[in-house]
């Protein structure tokens, strides 16, 4: 075991040190406050020293139970110093077991010492630069992940005041969101909607195809679906259609759909329903091939409810990445407590959000988004839900992790 002493101004410093110093696998053993700031006490490779201890251990019991030789005596070659008839003696490895359990316990020790320094270095934060720490919680209350918050935090300038700290991470938090034109519907094109089942796919084609004809009119929309999975889910949007006054076609082959968009190439706007299929349904790799198989440009706009865990969120994401999107448009916010989560997931994706729909009427319930006007959605949705995180938890997310370890 390797152990080192570090004195820095501060705790973050110190990690940093160590990290340098040690690599990533060092473990702080001890810290303390003194005259030059803190003084913290590393290790590495502490948990093979330890290994090593134990099988020295059991090696050592193995081989006195495996003697023959009781009260300390030798045997008889050995005290005559005739090694040609003394047997060799192998020694067992140490039992499985015991190593199982010997990690376990470094495992929970490195666990519970990880939780400390996140612990020191949130109270580190809050002590050196309380404007940090409230920017920090204001971050976690719009509902962003962790490393997001962290970002912007850290991306605040030196000395920056306690006014000044409310409002600029607001900023900063709106210059990571990948910046749409502005109504790009209305630039006309092949557009298909993606994304899973129930996030409201159709009712979206029918207020964009709204959008539209209230500024083009209906001679250059046509829509068309390629949703023949769903029961009735083509009789809805041809419900749309007659509403609306444009034709709607259907294609349940990338053939099909070719010579739909073939006849449909005089439009200046045509908009694809895709049928909604979870993240890992085998047949997603059928419909990207679909829609591939098209032979004309076409823009592939995910659509994500903001009532979506965050987990499921970057899964989605991530399942539905190969298709090649374009843009994200975001469903329900009306229904949503909170809405940092699907922006983390959007900013981690570089995806640019051009619209945003709360609630089911066409076309009212579809707005053009912006940055700034998507991150002070998030802050009134904050302020009309409150819901404080527990400085302990807070501590865990962000403290270990703002100390940089």
């Amino acid at each position: 075991m390797k152990i080192k002493r570090f004195i820095a101004g501060s705790m973050r410093e110190a990690i940093r040190m160590v990290r340098e110093e040690q690599g990533a696998d060092a473990v702080i053993l001890s810290n303390r406050r003194v005259a030059e700031g803190i003084e913290v006490v590393a290790a590495t490779d502490y948990d093979a020293a330890l290994m090593q201890a134990a099988m020295r251990r059991t090696q050592t019991a193995d081989a006195a139970s495996a003697s023959p030789v009781a009260d300390g005596a030798l045997p008889a070659a050995a005290a005559t110093g005739d090694s040609r008839s003394a047997p060799a003696v192998s020694v067992p490895p140490p039992p499985a077991p015991e190593i199982q359990q010997l990690r376990r316990e470094i495992g929970g020790m490195r666990r519970m010492l990880e939780a400390q320094v996140a612990h020191m270095a949130w109270r580190d934060l809050a002590d050196r630069q309380p404007e940090r720490m409230a920017a920090l919680r204001a971050m976690t209350d719009l509902g962003l992940d962790a490393g997001l918050a962290r970002e912007i935090v850290d991306d605040l300038p030196a000395g920056v005041d306690r006014e000044r700290a409310r409002f600029l991470p607001l900023g900063l938090l709106a210059r990571r969101l990948v910046d749409a034109p502005k109504d790009p519907i209305l630039e006309g094109g092949t557009i298909a909607l993606i994304g899973p089942t129930g996030v409201g796919k159709t009712t979206t084609i029918a207020k964009l195809a709204a959008r539209f004809a209230a500024r083009h009119g209906t001679r250059d929309l046509a829509l068309v679906t390629t949703d023949h999975y769903r029961v009735g889910a083509q009789e809805q949007l041809f419900t749309y259609g007659r509403l609306l006054g444009v034709p709607v076609q259907t294609a349940a082959s990338g053939e099909q759909l070719r010579a739909a968009l073939l006849r449909l190439s005089d439009r200046k706007l045509v908009l694809i329903d895709t049928a909604g299929m979870a993240p890992r349904d085998e047949r997603l790799g059928a419909q990207f091939a679909e829609l591939r198989a098209a032979h004309r440009p076409v823009r592939h706009w995910l659509v994500l409810s903001a009532t979506t865990q965050a987990a499921d969120q970057e899964d989605i994401l991530r399942r539905f990445a190969p298709a090649g999107l374009d843009a994200c448009v975001l469903t329900k916010l009306d229904e949503a407590a909170r809405i940092g989560g699907v922006l983390s997931a959007v900013i981690r994706h570089k995806l640019a959000v051009p619209y945003l729909c709360d609630g089911q009427r066409v076309p009212q319930d579809l707005h053009a988004a912006r940055p700034d006007q998507l991150v002070l959605r998030a802050m009134r949705l904050a302020r009309s839900n409150p819901a404080r995180v527990h400085d302990g938890t807070l501590a865990l997310q962000f403290g270990a992790a703002h100390a940089g370890i």
